[in-house]
């Protein structure tokens, strides 16, 4: 995972480069490997530094131990680990006979949580490292370049039609016909571009603003949380499995335009994206994604050209696509 790379490595480099840890490496006889520790001598003890998971870290411990009891070092042992949550942690962590300190760190916040950790020092160093890392990879990843170009996209072909059409408040259908609206029989005879060119194109400005509203907020947070590839990947399948299973279900005379091939995929990509941060969302936020969906049925009951089978097969595919990611990640 992404965020788990980025602060344990930025750790890490702080123990060799910044805190200049000398690593030492003690054969382990569970892992039948040499397991690395990162140790700093002190004029009282050798602090070690031993960045392990809940599978392994007692194992791990005992040996740690029985390297520095028999050489008769005095040491001070601190496991860190990484975890996806802090959720539980406390009710999970079994300490091992030897009451080592345990520093656990949330890969999704740069959350801390510790136990029994007596050295505040060095525990106040580590919350700058990980405070610094989680601030990058969060400025890394906020950005929403894609959904903006979308959006612009969108406006400036509704401008450019308006032109065309000699009116802005409202667009002509032989228009956007001729601008590539879907239409099933002419992409049944092979103008497939039709099915990509249709959810650019706007009836009229409202439902152009509710289309490009939604968008914006729901393919925000999808951007943000995911990588750019994904998210392409997202826009591209929720638009052709929209209108594939329109034009299985319905088969239509009727050309379809508007974004919602694309916004329902996004908002189904949302709702896995809240449950799975279910215990950092707020309620409100549910009521925020549900009024957008209101949002836009009630924009598609004023509007003919609107292909609501297509609308719900996006949002499925959107809640299957993230659900598949989420799957591969963990």
């Amino acid at each position: 995972m992404e965020s788990t790379n980025n602060i344990k490595s930025i750790v890490i480099n702080a123990f060799e480069k910044e805190l200049k840890l000398d690593k030492i490496s003690i054969f382990s006889e569970s892992c039948n490997r040499n397991i690395d520790v990162y140790i700093k001598e002190t004029r009282d003890y050798v602090l070690c530094i031993n960045i392990t998971n809940m599978r392994s870290y007692i194992n791990l411990n005992r040996e740690i131990h029985s390297y520095f009891y028999l050489q008769g070092i005095k040491y001070n042992l601190i496991n860190i680990f990484f975890v996806n949550t802090l959720n539980g942690i406390s009710n999970t962590y079994f300490q091992t006979e030897f009451y080592e300190e345990a520093i656990f760190i949330e890969i999704t916040t740069g959350k801390i949580e510790c136990f029994n950790v007596h050295s505040v020092g060095f525990l106040n160093i580590i919350r700058n490292i990980v405070g610094n890392s989680s601030s990058k990879f969060k400025l890394k990843k906020k950005n929403n370049y894609l959904t903006m170009t979308l959006i612009l996209i969108s406006i400036s072909i509704y401008f450019i039609l308006s032109a065309i059409n000699g009116n802005m408040s409202s667009i002509r259908d032989e228009v956007l016909l001729w601008a590539g609206g879907k239409l099933d029989p002419l992409v049944e005879s092979g103008e497939y571009i039709r099915i990509f060119i249709s959810p650019f194109l706007h009836k009229n400005f409202v439902q152009l603003l509710v289309g490009v509203i939604t968008l914006f907020f729901v393919g925000s947070i999808v951007e943000k949380n995911t990588s750019k590839i994904q998210f392409i990947v997202l826009i591209i399948i929720g638009i052709f499995f929209g209108n594939f299973i329109s034009y299985l279900l319905n088969f239509s005379s009727v050309f379809e335009i508007g974004l919602y091939t694309i916004n329902y995929a996004l908002i189904g990509a949302v709702f896995i994206l809240a449950f799975k941060y279910k215990d950092r969302v707020n309620k409100l936020f549910f009521i925020f994604i549900f009024c957008f969906i209101g949002l836009n049925i009630l924009n598609s009951m004023f509007l003919s050209n609107i292909d609501n089978f297509g609308s719900l097969a996006s949002f499925i595919t959107g809640l299957i696509y993230m659900k598949i990611i989420d799957v591969i990640k963990r």
